[in-house]
């Protein structure tokens, strides 16, 4: 065993033992935001290092960027700052132009850099943009590639179809989430042989929670929960208008909504479904937006079962992984990798179709059964498929089977 320390720029620098075999992850991590493929990318690297792999994060250099490098160092995971180009945004093409082209370069240029000095087994990547921000570097080594693929391939243009095209060559294994997603890289020039399938575990949350959740429920409440994104493709606008047709034969029903609602203008949606859900007449006081929260095993135990009513094809949202670990039942659209996740009619219902009225029968049959909704959560809790048995084992074997 040899001791090293991993290059950092202040971000984080410690004195780590190598594994025996040697596996140094160097892992392309740009993201700036901590949305489930965020987290679950940690989950992974996390895991890989509790199973005796050395990782090192090269995250996003600019000052903006403050909600990665905590949530990184707090699952001992090493981080270094480095350049990413941007994605083109509304109103910041020509700054985009400017910006790009000078962080392409220092980027590869301080990539090539840190391999000299790490010597990394492999590279581990998650994101079309951010392996393509490396596209220099990564023709100029041998390092194998793993790919953590958490959705399908970003498609829609002939940008992104190139970028997919270079991460398929580059790429020596790919790990999908969800079958859906694996049959979606197959379908989209992945050889099977290259896939694994592990399915997300719950992220690990501070126990106990920085900031409990004390909802203070009237005795015989029965409440449900959306914990998410409060967007449109996620459908919590369906899911009011289902809680608002059963509201007058359910009093005791309530509703939760967990999810991020500021004042940035991408959140003009959700800041217009909250403000019209509580001037509703007939549930403004029954539904609550409870914002951003960290406790969701808080909110969890204080509800009957969670809602998922995505309107697209979700591949393998963490939060029916954490339902499970909570031992609660999930209601969900039949969409993406969902079906995968849920044994309808054991631990949890599937919708017949996406759709309001299908969602309606589903939150009425809990409503009319509460002793459904418990053994189903109960089901929820022992099943052993998306536990964390596993997880860590399984990426670590992707590993150490992955060579260039």
């Amino acid at each position: 065993m040899q001791t090293r320390t991993a290059p950092s720029d202040g971000a984080r620098a410690a004195s780590v033992r190598l594994p025996s075999d040697g596996f140094r992850i160097l892992a392309l991590f740009g993201s700036a935001i901590l949305l489930g493929a965020e987290r679950a990318n940690i989950e992974a690297l996390a895991a890989l290092k509790e199973h005796g792999c050395d990782v090192l994060c090269l995250i996003r250099d600019e000052e903006w960027s403050t909600l990665v490098p905590p949530a990184l160092e707090a699952r001992g995971l090493a981080c270094k700052k480095v350049p990413y180009i941007e994605h083109r945004l509304p109103g910041r093409a020509l700054h985009t132009l400017a910006r790009n082209p000078a962080a392409f370069v220092r980027a590869n240029w301080n990539f090539l850099r840190i391999v000299r000095e790490y010597r990394p087994t492999h590279i581990h990547a998650y994101g079309q943009l951010f392996v393509l921000n490396f596209l220099i570097g990564l023709n100029l080594i041998r390092t194998p590639m793993v790919f953590r693929a958490g959705d399908e391939p970003t498609l829609h243009n002939w940008f992104w179809r190139a970028t997919w095209r270079f991460v398929v060559r580059r790429t020596a294994r790919f790990v999908a989430n969800a079958e859906f997603v694996a049959r979606s890289l197959r379908a989209n020039g992945v050889t099977a042989e290259k896939i694994t399938v592990i399915y997300n575990t719950a992220p690990a949350r501070p126990s106990p929670p920085r900031t409990a959740l004390e909802l203070q429920l009237p005795a015989g409440t029965r409440a449900f929960a959306y914990i998410g994104q409060i967007s449109e493709h996620k459908g919590p606008h369906v899911l009011i208008d289902a809680f608002r047709e059963l509201a007058s034969e359910f009093p005791q029903a309530r509703l939760f909504l967990a999810g991020r609602i500021s004042d940035w203008e991408g959140d003009a949606w959700a800041r217009a479904l909250r403000d019209a859900t509580r001037a509703d007449p007939l549930i403004g006081d029954r539904v609550t937006f409870l914002g951003q929260i960290e406790d969701v095993p808080g909110l969890l135990a204080q509800c009957e079962a969670l809602v998922v009513p995505s309107l697209f094809d979700d591949p393998s949202p963490n939060v029916v992984m954490e339902a499970k670990q909570a031992g609660r039942a999930v209601i969900a659209f039949p969409r993406g990798g969902l079906p995968e996740l849920i044994d309808d009619g054991t631990d949890g219902l599937l919708c017949r179709e996406a759709t309001k009225s299908a969602l309606v029968q589903a939150l009425k049959t809990y409503l009319e059964h509460p002793a459904m909704a418990q053994e189903h959560g109960a089901a929820a809790r022992i099943r052993t498929r998306f536990g964390n048995t596993r997880f860590g084992a399984s990426w670590r074997e992707v590993y150490a089977t992955t060579t260039g």
